[in-house]
């Protein structure tokens, strides 16, 4: 049987039947070196404000991080993600469309309650699903999961399904080390030649999917669908495919149980391919569209994307579990540390961040010190302390250097090895390690999100005396109205410009860098523009306390925020709105009773994206021929 590396997505609508299901997940997980998430869905009904369900779903996500917590099923391969809709089904679509996944494992609708709208809803899914699909009905004499022990049954009859319902029944048969029994029946009143070629089918159906070794059972009736439900009476755990072959009858045809189904004992377990829902359509132009296709108002985007991607750094304090994630998934994460003139507090963050998360809980595996050309003694502190500084001027020196803290960034990319990079800044007076795990976190819990930015509340410092508001000044007077006048899908970010962030190796060396301030407003319109805005999530860190810049710094940061933000609108209408626009910016000084003018150049020039790089793409050939002998 070929190796398969299936994508599972298991959809938790009832607490209850979670461990049902993961049964059957972790089931095909461990045959065939599959993955899977668990979802929740946050149902809004229409007209109610989306954005406002983001700590639902931020406890609908701890409910699940709990679940998959139990007895080592984090170490399985299970991921949790929550989505916001208008039904569970659309939900379902949209995590499948989103993750690509190969199979959805689906409590059956309608047990044990009274029908509801969302059993309504979750038909239309099951008719016409956007994966395999897998309906779970557990035992009706023994309702609490998991299943009792006993022999599992799949009939045979041919078709899409049925090559489903047989790779999952030896996946359920060899995890609960069970006997398993394949029924094929035959109708006596097949020609000779139609039955030869039903019995060739099935054997290389048994040799496709390693079946060999199960007890086959080969009969003949009248009645296939009586013979199948008769045998299945003497099992314990019964795996049906939905259909047969379309031009046949088939047994079930929907989400709801059959009469005579519902009088089985033991779990049922209904297979369906999802080739063989799309056989059920005649027209392809009734077919349904993928969810993602249509065109969400433009405001209801952004909330359903502020809902179900902000996240707060408490979900990530179990620093175990999230190097529990790491390890399973195979990854590396490296943490730099860009400075200029931080011996106040470089300190503190390195002992801090070191001892947390490299010494006690190894979720780092480096951190680099990047300085842009330290005056003070931050060098020699951090150096004193054992971690490796390197001055951004001297990293591949043929390329030239330009000052600023996006060049900065740009060459610690470079010299930094980790298969996810966060950065983070260092005149943080507060320093915690959630500033770190907090934008890590998503990114090992969630496949789909490639890049976090961290959000806090920003006190300002008066005078010595801290005021609850105030910090963010640059964010809220231009970056944000930017942001909304141009780039409107970005306008949930509560922070754009924040400096705790990370992101995964493979995006970030598709993305240019800007080399100044503008760097983290170009990232956020890039990946937009080239990945989506759901490649973009933001983490609450609470509280930061920071060093507070002068109004004049602020100007100038300001002024190169916008550039980058007219470089690339122009980008966008192919314009080039910068030759037109004046780089330098008059600058108003005033000292000893009088004003005068200064006027500075304030470019933020572009780097490259470092996949384009030779020098990058040299290293890492070396990093990978390096590692080849410890992975052999």
């Amino acid at each position: 049987m070929p190796e398969r590396k299936t994508r599972l997505l298991i959809p938790i609508t009832r607490a209850q039947a979670a461990s049902g299901l993961l049964e059957v997940a972790q089931a095909i997980m461990a045959r065939e070196n599959g993955s899977g998430h668990l979802l929740g869905v946050v149902e809004i009904p229409p007209g109610k404000p989306i954005a406002g369900s983001v700590t639902v779903a931020r406890r609908y996500r701890a409910l699940l991080q709990r679940i998959t917590g139990l007895e080592g099923r984090e170490r399985a391969g299970l991921g949790v993600q929550v989505r916001v809709a208008h039904n569970i089904a659309q939900g379902i679509r949209e995590a499948a469309y989103e993750n690509a996944v190969d199979l959805i494992v689906l409590e059956w609708p309608g047990l044990g309650r009274p029908r509801r709208l969302v059993d309504r809803n979750l038909e239309d899914l099951i008719a016409n699903p956007p994966a395999d699909l897998i309906l779970v009905r557990p035992d009706p004499e023994h309702r609490e999961w998991p299943f009792p022990g006993g022999d599992v049954l799949v009939p045979v009859r041919g078709g899409p399904s049925a090559a489903l319902a047989l790779r999952v029944a030896v996946a359920l048969a060899q995890s609960r080390e069970a006997a398993l029994t394949v029924l094929h029946v035959y109708d006596p009143r097949q020609s000779p030649e139609r039955r030869q070629r039903d019995q060739g089918q099935f054997q290389e159906l048994l040799r496709e999917h390693g079946a060999r070794e199960a007890n086959v059972i080969e009969a003949e009736a009248v009645k296939p669908n009586a013979a199948i439900l008769e045998a299945a009476g003497e099992h314990q755990a019964v795996v049906l495919g939905a259909y047969a072959e379309t031009a046949r009858s088939p047994i079930l045809v929907g989400s709801q149980l059959t009469e005579a189904v519902r009088r089985l004992e033991g779990t049922v377990i209904l297979a369906k391919s999802a080739r063989a829902a799309m056989h059920q359509v005649s027209d392809p132009e009734s077919a349904p569209h993928p969810i993602l296709g249509r065109q969400l108002e433009l405001s209801s985007l952004v909330d359903k994307w502020f809902a179900e991607n902000t996240f707060h750094s408490r979900e990530f304090r179990d620093v175990r579990r999230l190097v529990d994630l790491k390890r399973q998934q195979g990854l590396t994460i490296s943490l730099g540390l860009p400075t200029l003139n931080e011996a106040a507090t470089i300190g503190k963050i390195i002992r801090i961040l070191r001892d947390e998360l490299m010494d006690r809980h190894h979720l780092l595996d480096e951190i680099v010190v990047i300085d842009s050309g330290s005056t003070d003694s931050t060098i020699g502190i951090a150096q004193e302390l054992g971690v490796p500084v390197v001055e951004h001027m001297s990293v591949m020196p043929e390329l030239g250097a330009f000052a600023g803290k996006g060049e900065a960034l740009w060459k610690s990319l470079h010299l930094m090895h980790g298969d996810i990079v966060a950065w983070c800044d260092t005149d943080i007076s507060n320093i915690h390690p959630q500033f770190v795990y907090g934008v890590v976190g998503p990114l090992l819990t969630d496949p789909r999100i490639g890049y976090v930015k961290g959000f806090y509340r920003r006190p300002l410092n008066f005078g010595g005396a801290l005021q609850t508001a105030g910090g963010g000044r640059v964010t809220e007077l231009a970056a944000r109205p930017v942001i909304n006048l141009f780039y409107p899908e970005l306008s949930g970010l509560l922070q754009p410009l924040s400096g705790e962030y990370a992101g995964r190796r493979e995006l970030l060396e598709k993305l240019p860098f800007f080399t100044g301030y503008g760097v983290e407003m170009g990232h956020l319109i890039d990946i937009l523009e080239s990945f989506g805005l759901n490649r973009i999530a933001q983490t609450d860190l609470g509280v930061r306390i920071h060093r507070n810049q002068e109004l004049f710094d602020l100007t100038k940061m300001a002024f190169a925020i916008m550039q980058v933000t007219l470089k690339r609108l122009g980008d966008r209408h192919r314009i080039h709105l910068l030759e037109e626009v004046n780089r330098s910016m008059k600058l108003i000084h005033y000292t000893n009773d009088r004003f005068f003018l200064e006027v500075m150049e304030i470019a933020d020039w572009e780097r490259p994206p470092m996949a384009t790089v030779p020098e990058y793409l040299a290293r890492r050939h070396q990093l990978a021929a390096a590692a080849a002998p410890a992975l052999a």
